[in-house]
């Protein structure tokens, strides 16, 4: 193998390690920009795999920023480099520009690294992104104050070409919204609509919520649940989140049930509401995986809404993954653990992570280190299995744990917290897959299977001359 060929599989098996760790968040300030930058550099003649790795890439949720920055970074190294072309641009950013905010966040990367100059071919390509991607809805629903970069200075660099009057008036509306307060083509009903719902005195907004066709008013204007409440001036009601629910996702329903308990949600549509949390379809298509539902069982114990999410938290297990091989999972159980990070304390977080693992690979093995150490058995339920470990408190040795109870095992997993994150990883000396992680979060269930393809250079994709991405 030349070094050229040994540069390049290194650098292929970097990048998607990034990626793989990513999948579970980026570590707290972590630009990867530079990075990026670096490897994507690597493998500019090696454009079959990259527009591969992209491709899947921008299909995971968590890697959108990330998909949009590495192929900013590689359509101008090939540029830089002499290689690229319009031509050649065009077929990746078709793959990796999917979403109406794509455009706008693909520019505003290649902005704030590296000035106003912005290759030809990138903005041609971000333009036919612009034609494909900006319709009413869009302009509704991403071309937004916080937005990276706004519709207007979008069309303003990329120069796309309306196909059709609507188109037109969506281009032309989204740089009059910015300067004055023009009225709104007759074409843009969507706009006219949520334009109609502002004009509503404030004092009679709520009497409007008493409509049978609220519901109906507010997905014609395409304002979900934090634009009605912004329009309410006031916190939601029973009837308001009524009204809004058919336009709430599998998440944010499992993020506002404590708001419904409060707004006291009538019987018939909490019945509903539950229904569609235990419904096992609805919890794989809403993506929605152990600990987020496990926090929101705990953000409304002992409710109406108990029984739903316990079935929600058992039909989630599959989509945790299986692990091939004896794994042992190492679960912290010092006092540093009892620490609350987003709505679940790291012990508990942890102890739902390992029995999520274990209920779904009979092959692994779970032992927790804490005031007391040693095999917890796992079995049943996770809101059972979660509850067979001890409370955590005082402070113990990682590494002496992990020499204690790692034994002839194809994958060691610690939990732990940062502060013994180091003294983990370096008493990890066992051959095999070995993993510390100190910020437990549903993303790890992907994170850990990819880490350990990027290791071994199997890649999720196929890299072949006609890729094409989804859509997400």
């Amino acid at each position: 193998m030349s070094t050229t060929q040994s540069a390049m599989i290194t650098a292929r098996k970097e990048l998607f390690l990034l990626a793989a760790r990513a999948l579970a968040g980026p570590p707290a300030g972590a630009d990867p920009g530079d990075r990026l930058a670096s490897l994507t550099a690597a493998l500019v003649t090696d454009e079959i795999w990259v527009r591969a790795f992209l491709g899947w890439a921008r299909r995971q949720a968590p890697l959108r920023r990330l998909a949009l920055a590495a192929t900013a970074e590689f359509l101008r190294a090939r540029l830089t480099a002499g290689i690229g072309s319009a031509g050649d641009t065009r077929p990746l950013a078709e793959e990796v520009l999917i979403r109406a905010d794509d455009p706008g966040d693909l520019l505003d990367h290649l902005l704030v690294r590296y000035g106003r100059s912005i290759p030809e071919p990138i903005k041609h390509a971000a333009g036919e992104a612009a034609e494909r991607l900006y319709d009413e809805h869009a302009l509704a629903v991403h071309d937004t104050p916080d937005a990276a970069m706004r519709f207007a200075e979008v069309i303003a660099r990329t120069r796309p070409r309306p196909v059709g009057k609507i188109q037109n008036d969506v281009f032309r509306y989204a740089f009059q919204r910015l300067k004055t307060d023009s009225p709104i083509p007759e074409s843009l009903v969507v706009l006219r609509s949520r334009a109609e719902l502002l004009a509503v005195p404030a004092p009679r907004r709520v009497r409007m919520l008493d409509r049978p066709d609220s519901a109906e008013l507010f997905a014609q204007a395409v304002m979900g649940w934090r634009q009605v409440e912004a329009w309410l001036g006031t916190e939601m009601t029973g009837k308001a989140w009524a009204a809004v629910l058919p336009s709430m996702s599998y998440r944010q329903r499992l993020a506002c049930l404590r708001g419904f308990e409060s707004a006291g949600l009538g019987a018939d549509v909490a019945d509903r509401v539950c229904a569609g949390l235990a419904d096992p379809g609805a919890v794989a298509r809403g993506g929605a995986l152990p600990m987020e539902i496990l926090a929101a069982y705990r953000t409304v114990p002992g409710s109406r809404w108990s029984r739903a999410l316990e079935q929600a938290l058992g039909h989630a297990l599959a989509q945790v993954p299986v692990l091939e091989g004896r794994t042992l999972v190492l679960v912290d159980r010092c006092a540093a653990m009892a620490v609350q990070v987003a709505g679940l304390s790291r012990a508990e977080a942890a102890a739902a992570f390992a029995a999520a693992l274990a209920l779904r690979s009979p092959s692994v093995e779970v032992a927790e280190f804490g005031p007391v150490t040693g095999r917890v058995e796992m079995g049943g339920s996770v809101l059972e299995s979660v509850e067979r470990f001890q409370e955590p408190g005082g402070a113990h040795s990682v590494a002496w744990a992990v020499r204690d109870q790692v034994g002839e095992h194809d994958r060691v997993i610690v939990l732990t917290h940062p502060a013994a994150a180091a003294e983990a990883a370096g008493a990890m000396t066992v051959p095999g897959h070995q993993h510390v992680i100190s910020d437990v979060n549903d993303g790890w269930f992907a994170a850990i299977p990819a880490i350990e393809r990027a290791r071994a250079a199997a890649w999720p994709f196929r890299p072949t001359s006609d890729v094409r991405a989804g859509r997400c």
